[in-house]
């Protein structure tokens, strides 16, 4: 009787029960009566159906308290009654449906099994979602890594790579570097997620490139990177990758700019930087002081000679007499080694923004931009494999649909001719470039002294630096601040020389940072694969191969 159904399932909205239900129909076809059979228990439901109406309505009358444990709160139930949340909400949290302490109960992981199939169908169901994904969207790669079963049966997942072919052509129009991280899967089965993460002309993510693999290690990063390389940047020249230091990151690109042994290098003109923020860290491990670690940083960001010379002679003596005072109070007489001991071993074009030869790394300095957008998948690393692929595949979407609607806006003004990020650089640039006094020196170019005022100093002590500038015929501007080698984009000294010229200083900003670049980078059409079908089917084996149950 769909009433008595009705009913039961209105108990799962109210107060369970754990000895049963009584019914008795009283007027059957108007009046319908619950009752629990408790001994002691006031609960009852009343239903009726009014005699001009077509539907029932329930009223619960008598309440008592909810066990924490029912017999009629059914792992079904529960993921029935739920599913239809997590359908509605792809950024739905496994976490979030737990909403007491403690682990899943069979209910809330039943919910996850029939959105994305089990842990164990998504190795299954993943080559084929990927390939649909391929289909639908050309540029797109994929691979799948297997091993032999050692007790038989069908071979074992190892490793899945993938890049989207819209965040292929899209990464074409940004900076030509990558932030490469990787962070944990924290479902059923561990692993770890390999991201290689773009950054475009507005400072934004562009997720490029994943793998899904055992663990961070030589062999899974330079497996990961040689895809990249072949699939994502392709002929793409110069590009830089910035990592944390970790050793199998390290290994994979020394491997791969250089060869090993009989093989050749596949990446001969990649670039290496390191992540300021991990340096950092390591730094700390060895002073143990904030404040000196806050010094190194600063060191690391100088893109001036002086200032980054007077930075490292600070530290040098700093961490000198913070040796002195803790190896005194120290029981265990080992002293750490000075600065300049510490950092010899590490070549100054990884990590000081000053030596970046060619200005490699834009100025970025550490990965955030990687653990930024790992930090958007801390809501899928849980589910099933198919769940985090699905996850990226729809946020990837998201992304090209609002920011092609930021910038749009802007391409029709002519009056805006960067993102915005850039924009405000450069009106922070012009007003600071009018206190400064440009002076004309160069006889056959354009050379420039550029006085500007010691912000440090006041009164009679206040003094004022000299900077040269260069603003080339060939279209090049030159500063002895290093910013437009550095970071691409003129500083105020620049700013300052082209006011004397009457030179457009947007000449110097790198096509990277102009709209035309950044809407370029975001007008990509990314489709899904849910017209398709749903990769969630159950999979059971015969005779050693799996077969999908319909």
């Amino acid at each position: 009787m769909l009433l008595v159904h009705f009913l039961r399932k209105q108990l799962s909205y109210g107060h369970y029960l754990e000895e049963g239900i009584q019914s008795s129909e009283i007027y059957p076809q108007s009046v319908y009566d619950v009752r629990c059979v408790g001994e002691g228990c006031p609960w009852r439901l009343h239903a009726y159906k009014g005699i001009m109406k077509t539907h029932w309505k329930s009223i619960l009358v008598t309440t008592r308290e909810v066990p924490k444990y029912n017999r009629n709160l059914t792992a079904a139930l529960v993921a029935n009654e739920m599913y239809g949340r997590i359908l509605d909400a792809p950024h739905f949290e496994p976490k979030r449906i737990i909403e007491r302490d403690g682990a899943a109960t069979p209910g809330e992981a039943k919910v996850f099994e029939m959105r994305f199939g089990t842990y164990e169908d998504s190795y299954d169901n993943l080559p084929r979602m990927l390939a649909t994904i391929a289909q639908r969207n050309p540029g797109t790669y994929y691979d799948v890594m297997h091993f032999p079963n050692p007790e038989g049966g069908p071979s074992i997942l190892q490793r899945v790579f993938f890049c989207l072919g819209p965040c292929v052509r899209a990464f074409q129009y940004c900076l030509p570097l990558l932030c490469i991280d990787g962070t944990f899967l924290t479902g059923k089965y561990k692993g770890t997620i390999l991201t290689a993460i773009g950054v475009d002309g507005n400072n934004q993510v562009l997720p490029v490139a994943f793998a899904f693999v055992e663990n961070e290690n030589a062999d899974s990063w330079y497996w990961f990177l040689e895809r990249v390389k072949a699939n994502a940047v392709s002929s793409r020249s110069n590009v830089c990758l910035i990592s944390d230091r970790h050793s199998g990151i390290l290994d994979a690109i020394e491997k791969l700019k250089y060869g090993n042994g009989a093989s050749p290098p596949l990446w001969p003109d990649v670039h290496s930087r390191w992540c300021m923020r991990h340096l950092a860290a390591n730094f700390y491990d060895h002073f143990k002081n904030k404040d000196l670690q806050d010094l190194f940083k600063n060191l690391c960001s100088q893109n001036q000679q002086r200032k980054f010379n007077a930075t490292w002679k600070l530290l040098d003596e700093l961490t000198a007499k913070h040796q002195a005072a803790t190896s005194s109070a120290s029981s265990s007489g080992r002293t750490a080694k000075p600065f300049s001991q510490w950092i010899q071993d590490k070549p100054k074009e990884k990590w000081a923004l000053l030596y970046d030869t060619n200005g490699r790394r834009y100025g970025i300095m550490t990965t955030n931009h990687a653990e930024c957008y790992n930090m958007v998948m801390r809501s899928s690393r849980g589910l099933p494999l198919v769940g985090v692929v699905e996850f990226i595949l729809y946020g990837c979407a998201k992304y090209f649909r609002e920011r092609y609607m930021s910038i749009s806006a802007d391409l029709s003004n002519a009056s805006v001719l960067f993102g915005r990020t850039i924009t405000k650089y450069m009106e922070t640039k012009t007003i600071k470039a009018q206190i400064h006094n440009a002076r004309l020196l160069g006889t056959r170019e354009n050379r420039f002294e550029v006085s500007c005022r010691d912000r440090s100093r006041r009164g009679v002590r206040r003094e004022r630096t000299v900077q040269e500038t260069v603003i080339g015929n060939d279209g090049t501007a030159h500063c002895s601040c290093m910013k437009p080698t550095l970071l691409h984009l003129p500083c105020s000294h620049v700013l300052a020389a082209c006011r004397e010229l009457s030179v457009d200083p947007t000449n110097f900003v790198s096509t990277f940072y102009t709209k035309g670049a950044i809407a370029a980078t975001w007008n990509q059409e990314l489709f899904g694969y849910g017209m398709v079908r749903a990769y969630t089917a159950h999979l059971t084996s015969r005779n050693g191969t799996f077969q999908t149950q319909h």
